[in-house]
């Protein structure tokens, strides 16, 4: 663990580079804030066994690695949510109760509840993950497989019902 004096010095002499990199890494001040802040958590715990003329390298070191992690975080969130917002079913499906019977015999109460929060009520992920009290990628994950589920389970719902009525949608005439 390394003193405060030496903490505070390593600080105001790196603080402003490590901040810099990280901004001009990811692109927004508020994530550039928030890693630069983990840098020096990291300095503080481990920061001890560095000598004076290591520091500056280490810690741009680390905040390299930590900008990596959060493209690699936001690109796969990213993706994940196109994923999902294209398996969920269209806005007035919503108010159709039937639907609202497969999702309760589908989807457990923490999955419904990501599905209601973020489907229709519009939530960011940000904001059902504080209201679960999950990290922002497992609730991502959950919605994610919840409407893999929905639409697997509507797809088939959907199938058997074409194929019982003579002369639907999609039946041989």
């Amino acid at each position: 663990m390394v003193d405060d004096m030496r903490f505070e010095r390593v600080y105001a002499a790196h603080g402003p580079a490590v901040l810099r990199y990280c901004a001009y890494s990811l692109g927004s001040r508020d994530r550039a804030e928030d890693v630069a802040a983990e840098v020096f958590a990291r300095y503080l715990e481990r920061g001890d066994r560095l000598d004076d003329e290591r520091v500056e390298g280490w810690l741009i070191r680390v905040a390299r690695n930590l900008c990596a992690s959060q493209h690699r975080s936001i690109t796969r969130d990213r993706k994940l949510a196109e994923a999902a917002s294209r398996q969920m079913p269209s806005a007035d499906t919503w108010s159709d109760p039937d639907w609202w019977e497969l999702v309760r015999e589908e989807l457990g109460e923490a999955e419904r509840l990501v599905v209601y929060l973020r489907a229709v009520e519009d939530r960011p992920f940000s904001d059902i993950a504080r209201v679960t009290g999950k990290g922002q990628s497992a609730v991502k994950m959950t919605f994610y497989r919840a409407a893999e589920k929905l639409r697997s389970r509507y797809e088939r719902e959907f199938a058997t019902l074409r194929s019982a009525v003579p002369g639907g949608v999609g039946s041989e005439q």
